[in-house]
């Protein structure tokens, strides 16, 4: 049995957006499709690889290798509206879509600050259209937004100013009210443990990367997010005094095995997110319910990661087996 395994009430209206995703399952690249596109000579020998796949008509869209990003992006933009007309639920994509509206906050509140436009960084996938939302930053009319998004500018705001304009505390204040915002949704149950999975492993690559930088004891405070299975309050009456010592804290939970690789940032990294792509798979043999259509979102919102992955590879002229150790399958 899987670990993350567990017995879900079924939810039978989303029997149709189910059938529709199970044949899109069927294409997900596996690990030979993989290893075939890194095989490609180069960048557009890759392009080529992509054309008969699901994302060939938009790789078909660029002149040049080199703009795959924008590629990605369009298909990312069209995966996310085909979910939310199959799911048609606005406070569920508004959780799915959420941590783009928080990246974009945080775009936006640094383009405030330094009185530059840096709308080209927001991104087109969040629940508020970005056009919609630089216009109310301009305007300063912040009342048209949900509650809990002026909140976190409120909160954003004054942890800039109350601490000397330290632009890495803001992120770290939008970070803690994204991951409040999206371990709180009772509605669904597989949807909330894994943002909660994802807070327990991102405070554990914080914890790693605080000490790396002999800067735990100022800031763990402050950067650990509250939310995940493991209260944050646990992690500081722990009383972790160094990276060795972590095990007390993580040996009897899901994410020991993680502790193997404390010691490389983009080893964890990988392990992190094999672990979350786990639990994911976990419900890849429910026949019902939305929980295989979000399944399905962030399988292919991993897919796009490889993706990535291996076209800067390419362009950069990176051995093949190193592209394919750093590939989440």
């Amino acid at each position: 049995m899987n670990k993350f395994e567990k017995t879900r009430a079924l939810d039978t209206r989303y029997a149709y957006a189910c059938g529709v995703i199970r044949a899109k399952e069927t294409k997900l690249f596996d690990e030979k499709r993989f290893e075939r596109f890194i095989s490609s000579e180069d960048a557009r020998e890759l392009t080529s690889a992509l054309h008969d796949s699901d994302y060939g008509p938009y790789f078909r869209n660029i002149d040049s290798p080199h703009k795959y990003e924008d590629a990605l992006l369009e298909a990312r933009v069209d995966l996310f509206n085909e979910i939310e007309n199959l799911i048609d639920e606005p406070k569920f994509m508004r959780v799915l879509r959420g941590r783009f509206d928080f990246h974009n906050l945080t775009v936006l509140l640094k383009g405030k600050i330094a009185d530059k436009d840096f709308t080209p960084y927001c991104s087109p996938l969040g629940s508020i259209p970005s056009e919609e939302l630089t216009e109310i930053f301009k305007e300063e009319s912040y009342n048209k937004l949900p509650f809990y998004i002026q909140e976190t500018i409120e909160t954003g705001i004054e942890a800039y100013f109350t601490h000397h304009h330290n632009l890495f505390l803001l992120n770290l204040s939008i970070d803690r009210e994204m991951a409040k915002f999206l371990t709180t949704y009772p509605e669904n149950d597989f949807l909330c443990e894994y943002y909660k999975r994802w807070v327990d492993v991102t405070n554990l690559k914080t914890i790693i990367r605080l000490f790396f930088l002999n800067r735990y004891q100022e800031l763990a405070l402050f950067a650990l997010l509250q939310g995940g299975f493991i209260p944050k309050e646990e992690i500081l009456r722990g009383k972790v005094e160094s990276i060795e010592n972590l095990s007390l804290l993580y040996h009897r939970t899901v994410y020991s095995s993680l502790l193997e690789y404390k010691e490389s940032f983009s080893d964890i990294e990988k392990a992190v997110e094999s672990l979350l792509l786990l639990y994911l798979r976990s419900v890849a043999y429910e026949s019902i319910g939305v929980e295989p259509i979000i399944s399905y979102l962030f399988q292919r919102e991993n897919e796009v990661r490889n993706i990535r992955l291996t076209f800067i590879g390419k362009i950069n002229e990176v051995d093949d087996k190193v592209i394919k150790e750093r590939l989440i399958l």
